[in-house]
């Protein structure tokens, strides 16, 4: 099997992250753009994009947690005392993995927010709504979205290649800022190695180190593979609801307190309250 140059070049950059990149980004899109070059699988379409959302919007928020760790750990990894006597590169790649961080946080936070701008995809039993939320969505997916149409076969249908970049950003800035902050880690625990400083206790502490992280990375990069290498996410099946009623959303916090149910099953017993409405007792 032959493999572009294009190829090549799009998995060595996406290594440390691929399958979130594959299961979460690309792999949805191009099923997304499959189903939309083919007629009448409006409802696959709905379904594909509303999957593709939940799954986006899941990836968005664990990066903004992750980022936001990885900042705290450089800040506070900036006030060791070894600090000053480390190799220029830590100093570095500790920078650059605090600039990352912080853009992996606020991009998050915009590709969030316009995913609940747009809003939640509409169910399937209300087709009137349909071909609207595809088209709202068909832009930031789909290459020449204005000649999407849903009745006709769009054999033209493919991933739009600056969206798939955009949608795959956060986690490529967080992946390398976690990236950055270990290797920067690495060269200030084995500064008196790279110095070829007289073997003191900071080489015990240095060897003793690498032993560890290779062996560490060793298992996490087995884990990792072993963990994403059997998950299908085709054949996972709908949450209950999840697949007619896609526009069903948490309320907001503060409308659960004044509409609240309280039930015992000893006695079935209900007390219901609702605002000022007063307060009931069913037997």
């Amino acid at each position: 099997m032959s493999y572009s140059t294009a190829t090549i070049g799009i998995w060595i950059a996406t290594l440390p992250y691929y399958r979130f990149y594959r299961q979460n980004t690309i792999d949805p899109l191009h099923r997304i753009a499959n189903l939309a070059s083919q007629q009448g699988n409006t409802r696959k379409l709905l379904k594909a994009i509303a999957r593709w959302r939940a799954q986006k919007l899941t990836e968005l928020q664990f990066i903004s947690i992750a980022c936001a760790i990885v900042a705290a750990a450089v800040i506070g990894a900036f006030s060791w005392n070894t600090i000053m006597d480390a190799y220029w590169l830590s100093h570095a790649l500790w920078h650059a993995s605090l600039v990352l961080s912080i853009l992996g946080i606020l991009l998050s936070a915009q590709q969030i927010a316009v995913l609940h701008a747009l809003g939640p995809l509409p169910p399937t039993s209300k087709p009137e709504h349909i071909e609207t939320a595809i088209r709202c969505y068909s832009p930031l997916l789909l290459a020449n979205p204005n000649k999407l149409n849903l009745s006709l076969p769009n054999l033209n249908a493919t991933p739009r290649r600056k969206m798939v970049f955009t949608w795959q950003c956060p986690m490529m800035f967080m992946a390398y800022s976690v990236i950055s902050f270990l290797f920067g880690l690495t060269i200030l625990v084995c500064t008196p190695l790279i110095r070829r400083q007289e073997w003191n206790s900071g080489c015990n502490i240095a060897i003793m180190y690498l032993v560890i992280f290779g062996a560490g990375g060793a298992t996490y990069v087995y884990c990792s593979f072993w963990i994403y290498r059997y998950v299908d996410l085709d054949s996972v099946p709908p949450e209950d609801g999840d697949e007619e009623d896609y526009d069903v959303e948490l309320p907001a916090r503060d409308f659960l307190g004044p509409r609240m149910l309280v039930e015992a099953p000893e006695n079935r017993v209900k007390v219901r309250s609702s605002g000022t409405a007063g307060l009931g007792i069913q037997a």
